[in-house]
């Protein structure tokens, strides 16, 4: 390496599955930097009041997401699942939506971030549902540890929610709009 070089700042994002929905796990974002900061992520910025947060990771995935929960329980006693995705991936899943062309009203795309990849056969289960009409014309692709759903109307009135995804796919889950998506891909490149 040459003299002088500096390394370019790797970030992360942390996805807080059920923050702030209704009256569950309410949290001011400041505490939230403040969990992060005392995790060892000292530069952690959040992102609205959903419970996105912007970090540089240190150790892997699993370490970091361990981190996190661990801290989330000493200082706010709140048991909550973090989802972890690198900038680059987040930059990949805008790229992988099969929807953002096809779809002129973008209030409808919504992205749920797994936390492992789903079983082959619990796609297929959730995909047979969907063809079923199950979820009315809503419509969704797994694709790795994502799962990209176009609403035929709005997130709100569907029965395709992210507690049926997190059910059907059997691993945690947390849902975030396109618009938040792609503003969280563009803060952690």
């Amino acid at each position: 390496m040459a003299a002088g070089y500096i390394a370019p700042m790797v970030l992360s994002v942390a996805l807080l599955r059920a923050v702030n929905v209704g009256t569950a796990n309410r949290m001011r974002m400041e505490a939230l930097t403040t969990v992060m900061r005392n995790a060892g992520f000292a530069d952690a910025v959040t992102y609205i009041q959903s419970g996105n947060v912007i970090f540089t990771p240190q150790g892997d995935e699993s370490a970091t997401r361990a981190a996190i929960e661990t801290q989330l329980a000493a200082d706010l006693g709140m048991t909550i699942t973090s989802i972890v995705r690198t900038g680059a991936e987040l930059a990949d899943v805008i790229l992988r939506n099969p929807f953002a062309t096809s779809t002129d009203d973008r209030s409808r795309l919504h992205v749920s971030f797994l936390a492992a990849e789903p079983a082959a056969d619990h796609v297929a289960a959730l995909s047979a549902m969907v063809v079923a009409g199950a979820f009315g014309d809503d419509e969704l692709a797994v694709n790795g540890r994502e799962v990209f759903v176009r609403y035929a109307t709005r997130a709100g009135t569907s029965k395709l929610t992210g507690s049926v995804l997190e059910k059907k796919l059997r691993t945690p889950a947390t849902v975030r709009n396109w618009a938040v998506t792609n503003k969280l891909a563009e803060l952690s490149r």
